[in-house]
């Protein structure tokens, strides 16, 4: 968005370190769904986008109590508050491509595809897009909704409970085990950051009818995928811990991107492997 011309800020209950985001116009630190708290000190916004989540699906599914009461009450604070702005902004929110389908009927899953999540973080998300159709039908907010597959590139912290390329490669650079839940089997769809990026631009120009997009890489990659692309870039094997496979993980999952392509005039452009690389190289800077 920056490289569009945007003024992005950051507002997050933290602040970014030092020359982490050479792209923000500035940052607040602020509960990002007490609208009052941070407003006036970016000047307003043309554009909000939703990327906070104090959850990840193992997280959600330990205890969706506070999952609904950070996440999901959270959005409707922020949405309550909106609702007093004269000039409403378009609100932007990142959905889960995964988490809100659940269980594949049919591969690859398209936005029509039925929403029977698997677990707390799904079922929170799917609530917070409902809640935004209510916002625009009856409050007139601006809303798109992006669903997201599984980011991956630069900037991607390898130190936390989310980011499996981003972990593995961080833990194989170290020649430390990684850890795989099953067989390994499991497939995701992984888009690269900055294609996402592009994604919200594109989103934040949109004028047509329809309001969710599925944003992927357009393309599935197993676990052990992840594992032998790693292998041949840092050219040593990596050892794998294996753990019992997790009931709220599907098998499968590998987003339908034609909406976006026509309606977004967006595809993703970077590659997987060259992805990847980009990935372990920027991850032997900061290690």
């Amino acid at each position: 968005m920056a490289a569009e011309g945007a003024h992005v800020w950051s507002v997050d209950r933290a602040l970014p370190a030092p020359g982490s985001a050479p792209w923000l116009a500035g940052a607040v630190q602020a509960d990002c769904f007490d609208l009052p708290s941070w407003w006036d000190a970016v000047g307003g916004a043309d554009v909000i986008v939703h990327l906070a989540s104090s959850t990840v699906p193992a997280t959600a599914s330990q205890d969706p109590i506070q999952d609904v009461q950070t996440n999901l009450v959270g959005t409707l604070r922020l949405l309550q508050a909106l609702r007093q702005k004269a000039a409403r902004p378009r609100l932007l929110f990142a959905s889960s491509g995964g988490a809100v389908y659940g269980r594949p009927q049919s591969v690859p899953l398209a936005e029509t595809h039925p929403t029977m999540p698997m677990g707390a973080y799904g079922a929170t998300k799917l609530a917070i897009e409902h809640h935004l159709r209510i916002e625009e039908a009856q409050h007139g907010l601006p809303c798109r909704i992006l669903r997201l597959s599984n980011p991956y590139g630069e900037w991607q912290q390898p130190h936390g409970v989310q980011g499996v390329i981003a972990v593995f490669a961080h833990r194989a650079l170290k020649a430390q085990p990684v850890d795989v839940w099953g067989d390994g089997s499991v497939v995701r769809d992984f888009v690269y950051a900055a294609d996402v990026g592009r994604a919200f631009v594109a989103a934040s120009r949109h004028e047509g009818e329809a309001r969710v997009f599925n944003i992927g890489g357009g393309a599935g990659h197993s676990v052990n995928d992840i594992v032998r692309t790693l292998e041949q870039l840092i050219g040593h094997p990596v050892e794998r811990r294996v753990f019992p496979a997790r009931p709220f993980d599907p098998p499968v999952n590998v987003l339908d991107i034609q909406r976006a392509q026509e309606e977004l005039h967006w595809k993703p452009a970077m590659a997987f492997d060259e992805g990847v690389s980009k990935s372990v190289e920027w991850l032997r800077t900061v290690a």
